[in-house]
């Protein structure tokens, strides 16, 4: 008797710990479960997020490129320069930049190009205007601020320079200011010294950077006249969107 009683209560304590062991078995499946759904669900709803994201940043880049694209065929400037080499950025930034732009008949012939990529452009240019001519000039644009921060010059085609001249030229123009000096191509015998020269100078002077038209034009005769040192008609745009160039990777 007192077996079956001890053995009755063996059973029911093991069927106790079964269904325990059952219980919890089943809340941990249940917990882990539901975890996993709950960690599908947000990785699905974040694919979902992210291919939203992605559609719309497609389409976003579509209607920028469609707007672009209308702006570029609706200005002539950047039809006129795209051809040499100018981005459609590039011309945009040129046309509020304001420049003063001195030279000879080389920079002289170019004027209408120089006005229409650079509107806020103040041109002086003329024909066999040579350097020792022009500290005068210089220093009256300095004192009526005619100035910009960003000078052109197109000096040396029809002859060398003094020591003495440049300096006072960069001395009117200042330290502050970024000047542009086109190199010489032409035929002329004092053309390799007034590059040389240059050269020199640009090393003497840290706001002066020389546009090398004699590099840029090499092999390109057709973009010049017969006399080998004016651009022609075609020659004009590269002349100028070289100039550009120069000029826009300082001031980008």
């Amino acid at each position: 008797m007192h077996r079956q009683k001890t053995s009755s209560k063996a059973g029911l304590i093991w069927t106790i710990v079964i269904l325990a062991v059952v219980l919890v078995a089943g809340g941990l499946w249940f917990g882990l479960n539901r975890q996993a759904q709950a960690r599908a669900q947000e990785a699905s709803s974040m694919s979902r997020s992210k291919a939203r994201s992605v559609a719309q940043s497609r389409s976003a880049a579509k209607v920028s490129q469609a707007v672009e694209a209308s702006q570029k065929a609706a200005d002539p400037v950047y039809k006129d320069f795209a051809a040499a080499g100018l981005s459609y950025h590039q011309v945009q930034v040129a046309k509020e930049l304001s420049v003063t732009a001195i030279g000879d008949s080389v920079m002289l012939g170019s004027k209408y190009l120089y006005k229409e990529l650079f509107p806020k452009i103040y041109f002086d240019a003329t024909v066999s205007r040579q350097i020792y001519q022009v500290p005068a000039l210089f220093k009256s644009l300095a004192a009526s601020g005619k100035l910009a921060n960003t000078v052109i010059i197109g000096l040396g085609t029809n002859g060398t320079f003094t020591n003495e001249a440049f300096q006072s030229i960069m001395t009117s123009i200042g330290a502050q200011r970024q000047v542009y000096w086109i190199n010489v191509r032409s035929d002329a015998k004092w053309t390799d010294e007034v590059n040389h020269d240059l050269d020199k100078m640009a090393k003497r002077y840290k706001n002066l950077h020389i546009v090398d038209w004699h590099g840029a034009s090499a092999g390109h005769d057709d973009w010049l006249t017969a006399d080998k040192t004016h651009p022609s008609t075609d020659g004009q745009t590269h002349y100028v969107a070289t100039v550009a160039k120069a000029v826009l990777a300082k001031a980008q």
